[in-house]
């Protein structure tokens, strides 16, 4: 069918009646354009076809000529064709731009029309748009001038009726004929018949138009002569053939308009009858108005006809619908019966469906009981394993608060070992060895510190897995109820199946869904119980991992141990005479072992030295702070020895001094870095040296590298254990001397 219709408009495109048909309707087109243009003038837009040119300049004799039907040459013919259509559009479009210019100047009300260059290329939708635009708006006005003139006609009719009303007045009456019925129509009736001239037709127009110039050209002529004539008002009373033919063509024309109304069509005899009974108040009809009837009557008429002719086209194609419609029905009937036998199987498929499934929840029912009973007594080792934990967390706390008690036992011998470290001095060698085997101790301490944090974590993360596989059992028993009311909505919907076919096919549907679903549920717990054996194997290797560290923390216990023992064995050299001391009777084991113990309480020392120092740094700041009138406290030392500590006072740098802010800054639980004091006392000296070599350590200060201060860091929550023993051994009911208590107030 394609390639007909193809070959069809291929022989229209090289026909050469086409060709002429469209050569005839370009002339035609121009011809129109130029009768525009003598009352418009050139209207100069570029053209559709050659953009290049302007479309009232182009010269289409030639065009023509040249684009003509070739008889030898069917590709030079259709070209023409192509070229001759594209002509018509640019001419159609040149004529839309000319009416466009002619509308602007009746709506600007030039008599003249304005000079125009060359406008911009537009588009055919553009043109037409604004045609009809302009179009609209003279619409508008026209219908403005026409409710303004309908008052004055109005006036002007009222003083004329009224000179007839006396001229009828004389007249005798004259018989109703025919004849008579068509003289009766005058210039006066012509004003106040509903027809005016825009209403009636071509012909009709012509007509009227010319026997009204020639009246009143009449009247004009024979101003003094009386014309005997008749108006509507004045015309005989019509005979009863006329009265009842009228009333027939009414009847007739009801029947046309409630036939067009029932159709849904438009009525030109509903238009006209409303005119009619508006102006003549159901009077009978003139000769004109019943040929305007007519005419209207027609025009219904034939559209009746068109209609109708489209309905019998319209029809027949349905009838043939129709034939096929019934043929449909019936293989539709065999095919419903072919799928009820089919829905019939799939019931007794879906009953057996329905027993396995029954089955296989059974199965995975104890399946999941006999998981749940594992997972209870996973619960129960974690539970214990967690009681473990706590107990040996307990311990360790236990043994940090007897760390504590035995610092605080240090800080009540503080000010007996500061007076005991005045009497001492050391070379500067030995105390840089000594200050590099503190800061190892320092270190080791606090590698100790940061496993036993790591432990407690590690306890922490244990906890929470075991929250974790907790929540994962309950979801676990929430999804096993959730199965078991998915099986009883299963069986719901089995059993409206069974009441109707509609019901059973919706089911079917529903049952399929759900065994996907059941079907992904179960993989999930596949997937769930695989998830729960990795936790379970994680939580081995973790236990595996936090038995390796309480080991170790084991082994540095019985390191501190080991040096709480060598403290014990090895006191200060400087003791009383009727303390004992152990020896093991080796003299270089034993000078060896009292150096290591010797490390360990000037490292104490130091530190205490330190915090000394911050102190004395807050008693100033407060003192600068408060008022003049505050009381001077009571001396309460020897004044040698306030001398010694107000120079020592003296002594500090605004370096020295940031740094004690700096440790004030910080809470009570941080840490405090020994290698920072250490290089704070390097850069200014220390409080115990003699002036020259504070001096000396001023000018060239030594401060510790970064290496040397990461690892000499020591925390007061947990002290040496060594310094402890020593503290037992020292004993705490020695009296302490007055320094001693002075720094120990000022310190509180």
């Amino acid at each position: 069918m394609e390639g007909l219709q193809d070959g069809k408009m291929a022989h229209l495109l090289v026909n050469q009646t086409c060709m002429e048909s469209l050569r005839k309707d370009i002339t035609d087109l121009q011809g129109t354009i130029i009768s525009v243009f003598s009352r418009v003038g050139a209207v100069r837009f570029p053209s559709w076809k050659f953009p290049d040119k302007v479309s009232c300049d182009l010269d289409l004799v030639a065009l023509l000529e040249r684009y003509d039907f070739a008889e030898n040459d069917p590709e030079f013919t259709h070209h023409s064709h192509v070229v001759l259509l594209e002509l018509v559009i640019d001419r159609l479009l040149l004529l839309l731009q000319s009416f466009t210019g002619y509308t602007e100047n009746l709506i600007s009300e030039q008599v003249v029309p304005p000079y125009r260059g060359t406008g911009p290329s537009m588009s055919i939708g553009l043109a037409v748009t604004k045609y009809w635009d302009n179009m609209l708006k003279l619409g508008a006005l026209y219908q403005q001038l026409t409710a303004e003139k309908r008052p004055s006609k109005e006036e002007t009719s009222s003083p004329k009726r009224s000179l007839q009303a006396v001229k009828s007045e004389n007249e005798p009456s004259k018989r109703c004929s025919s004849e008579c019925s068509e003289s009766c129509v005058t210039l006066p009736s012509f004003r106040s018949s509903p027809l005016t001239l825009s209403a009636i037709s071509g012909p009709l127009r012509n007509q009227l138009r010319v026997s009204l110039d020639e009246k009143s050209a009449g009247g004009a002529n024979q101003g003094s002569r009386s014309i005997h004539s008749q108006t509507i008002e004045s015309c005989p009373e019509p005979c009863d053939a006329c009265r009842k033919v009228q009333d027939s063509l009414r009847e007739v024309g009801d029947a046309v308009i409630s036939l067009c109304n029932g159709q849904n069509l438009p009525s030109s005899l509903s238009r006209f009858l409303e005119m009619v009974e508006e102006k003549l108040n159901q009077k009978s009809l003139t000769a004109v108005d019943l040929s305007y009837w007519a005419s209207e009557q027609s025009k219904d008429l034939s559209r009746i006809n068109k209609h109708l002719q489209t309905l019998v086209e319209s029809i027949n194609p349905l009838k043939k619908e129709l034939m096929e419609s019934e043929k449909e029905k019936d293989k539709l009937k065999k095919q419903l019966e072919t799928f009820e036998n089919r829905l019939q199987e799939e019931k007794e498929k879906q009953k057996q469906q329905k027993k396995e499934m029954g089955l296989l929840f059974e199965k995975k029912n104890a399946e999941s009981l006999q998981l749940v009973a594992v997972l209870k007594k996973d619960k129960e080792d974690l539970h214990n394993r967690v009681v473990d934990f706590r107990k040996e967390i307990a311990t360790l706390k236990e043994l940090l608060q007897a760390q504590e008690a035995t610092i605080q036992d240090l800080e009540e011998d503080k000010s007996h070992l500061l007076l005991e470290r005045d009497l001492k001095m050391v070379d500067k060698e030995e105390m840089i060895k000594l200050e590099d085997q503190v800061r190892t101790l320092a270190h080791q301490l606090e590698v100790a510190n940061q496993h036993l944090n790591w432990a407690t974590m590690e306890l922490d993360k244990e906890k929470a897995k075991v929250e974790s596989v907790l929540r994962h059992k309950e979801s676990l028993q929430a999804k096993q109820r959730a199965l078991m009311q998915q099986l009883d909505d299963l069986d719901q919907q089995c059993e409206q199946l069974k009441a109707s076919l509609a019901e059973a096919e919706d089911a079917q549907f529903v049952m399929k869904e759900n065994l996907k679903e059941l079907q992904q549920e179960k993989w999930e717990l596949h997937r769930h119980l695989e998830e729960q054996q990795k936790l379970t194997e994680r939580v081995e290797q973790e236990k595996r991992t936090l038995e390796l560290s309480a080991s170790e923390l084991g082994e540095l216990i019985q390191e501190f141990k080991e040096r709480e023992q060598l403290l014990v064995s090895f006191p200060d050299l400087h003791i009383p005479v009727e303390a004992k001391i152990e020896s093991t009777g080796d003299v270089l084991e034993d000078m060896g072992k009292q150096l290591q113990a010797n490390n360990i309480r000037i490292s104490v020392l130091e530190e205490e030295n330190v915090r000394l120092r911050i102190a004395v740094a807050k008693m100033k700041q407060a003192m600068q702070q408060e008022t003049p009138k505050i009381v001077s406290p009571t001396q309460l030392w020897v004044q040698t020895v306030a001398n010694h500590a107000y120079e020592d006072d003296r002594m500090l740098l605004p370096t020295e001094q940031s740094v004690f802010l700096e440790a004030e800054a910080r809470s009570p639980n941080k840490p405090i870095s020994i290698g920072s004091a250490a290089r704070s006392r390097s850069q200014h000296g220390s409080r115990d040296d003699p002036p020259s070599r504070r001096s000396s350590s001023r000018q060239r200060p030594k401060p510790f590298s970064e290496e040397a201060v990461q690892k000499a860091v020591f925390t007061f929550s947990c002290e040496d254990a060594a310094v402890s023993a020593y503290a037992r051994v020292k004993g705490r009911g020695r009296g302490l001397g007055p320094l001693a208590r002075c720094a120990r107030n000022q310190q509180k």
